[in-house]
């Protein structure tokens, strides 16, 4: 871990402070070395409260003294002296500061952490971490399914989704292999991390809520986050991390190239486990293939200049014929069937 960068930035950054310049500079210390998304991993754990709580303020002596009870106890058993065999000057905030997040990087972090590891190209073969797929969860085009796994993580699935477990799942980690679309309510377990396996990426929770969406036919995996935090991480050494909140969702170009956004409403990634249908700011096409799945139909775009076009709209249990004639309507095009297949072109 680096000797020289400043402690302070992540003082800020965990008081909700931080600067875009102290926020660039974070991320380019995590990008440094994978062991320091440990450190803020813990340093943000240790400004939780007992019932698992953001304080309202990052406070350096609060949280010291949970580390410092923390670092008395050692896995096995043991006792970790902090006391230094020299004397040293009266500790001020910003050495308490330094001390802390030294401290922390030792210890298994406890906060709300989500790391997703980008690989490009990448496939889970016989040596992956879900070689032996025993357990297949599948949601059929036009079906959703819920799950609840053995530890009590709730899982939903979005139509044409699937999703592989091991039958050794929780007894030594907690590995899944995800192939389109769901939302994850994780239980925390602290010696067994999470991990949603993705076209190519990791995704690692401990303890919060998230949405990865990650069809085969979609250029970019996307990871919304609900409720905690998130690094994320890629492996292309030259791209540095980013650091995400609840309300924020991170998208990964196939290039490896990250990208965050703001969310203002989170709440829409969230809307088809309710019943409902976000098509916001979509090309008609995309939108062809996310009803053809949902509806379990054939749906085609005659002509790709109205396939480019984009659409905006919001549906809640609604038929696919009032769908079709809604967009329609919108885009002066309209929907005919044609054997197994629905066609929208423009109107004469």
């Amino acid at each position: 871990m680096s000797d020289t960068f400043d402690w302070r930035i992540l003082d800020r950054h965990l008081a909700s402070d931080a600067s875009p310049d102290d926020e660039r500079a974070l991320a380019a210390w995590l990008a440094d070395d994978p062991r320091n998304a440990e450190v803020v991993s813990a340093a943000r754990a240790a400004a939780h409260g007992s019932d698992g709580r953001l304080e309202p303020r990052w406070n350096v002596d609060r949280a010291w003294s949970r580390v410092a009870a923390r670092m008395h106890e050692a896995h096995d058993g043991s006792v970790v002296s902090l006391h230094p065999r020299r004397s040293v000057r009266p500790w001020t905030r910003r050495s308490r500061t330094r001390l802390l997040v030294l401290a922390v990087g030792a210890l298994t972090a406890a906060a709300l952490l989500l790391v997703v590891v980008v690989r490009r190209p990448a496939t889970h073969g016989p040596g992956s971490a879900i070689a032996s797929r025993t357990h297949e969860v599948l949601a059929a085009r036009a079906q959703q399914t819920r799950v609840t796994l053995g530890d009590g993580t709730r899982i939903v699935l979005n139509a044409g989704s699937r999703l592989r477990y091991s039958d050794d799942f929780g007894r030594r980690s907690r590995d899944v292999e995800l192939d389109g679309e769901a939302y994850f309510d994780v239980v925390h377990d602290e010696a067994r991390p999470f991990r949603v396996h993705a076209r190519g990426s990791i995704a690692e929770d401990v303890g919060t809520r998230f949405v990865v969406r990650a069809y085969s036919d979609q250029a970019a995996v996307e990871v919304v986050v609900t409720q905690g935090s998130v690094v994320l991480r890629p492996e292309r050494p030259f791209t540095a991390p980013m650091v995400l909140v609840a309300g924020q969702r991170g998208r990964v170009a196939p290039d490896g190239a990250i990208t965050l956004v703001n969310e203002e409403d989170v709440e829409r990634w969230l809307e088809w486990t309710r019943g409902g249908i976000v098509l916001e700011g979509v090309t008609l096409g995309d939108a062809a293939v996310e009803l053809g799945r949902r509806f379990d139909a054939r749906i085609e775009v005659a002509g790709e200049d109205l396939a480019r076009r984009t659409v905006s709209a919001r549906f809640h249990n609604e038929p696919l014929p009032r769908v079709l004639d809604a967009l329609g309507a919108a885009l002066g095009a309209r929907w005919t069937r044609i054997g197994d297949r629905i066609v929208i072109a423009r109107s004469e």
